[in-house]
């Protein structure tokens, strides 16, 4: 539990879990699906301000995203990071190199809830979106 009485939404590890049973890669992944990931990070880590789950609620999603590609445009990776009034740029989501998807390693439970909800829902939108366009 965090020491905020926060519950975790999830482990990190189901969420790498259900990214790899959902049948996701780093290739179905273009840079709209990124904005589409930031959209969603955006929102639940506001809720998470006003609600009190964020440690402060200064806590925003960076406009600075670093991404690189390969020659045929597939995810090498991608890293979204977060600000606040007392840091800027800590990992929000990374998708690293070596394939690890990596969430707030710095955060506790209530710092890193919003991005697991951002992130699950992502999937399933991703998911969706993959087999809207193999139908």
């Amino acid at each position: 539990m965090s020491c905020r009485g926060f519950e975790p939404v999830c482990t990190n590890q189901y969420l790498r879990d259900d990214f790899a049973k959902k049948g996701l890669s780093y290739s179905d992944i273009t840079d709209d699906d990124i904005a589409e990931l930031a959209t969603q990070l955006r929102k639940e880590i506001k809720h998470s301000n006003k609600i009190g789950e964020t440690s402060v609620n200064t806590m925003k999603l960076s406009q600075k995203i670093d991404t690189k590609r390969n020659e045929q445009g597939k995810l090498i990776y991608c890293f979204l990071y977060m600000n606040s009034h007392y840091f800027t740029r800590r990992e929000c989501v990374s998708f690293n190199r070596d394939g690890f998807i990596g969430f707030a390693g710095w955060a506790d439970d209530g710092n890193t809830n919003p991005i697991r909800r951002a992130f699950l829902r992502w999937c399933v939108w991703m998911s969706e979106r993959k087999q809207s366009l193999t139908h």
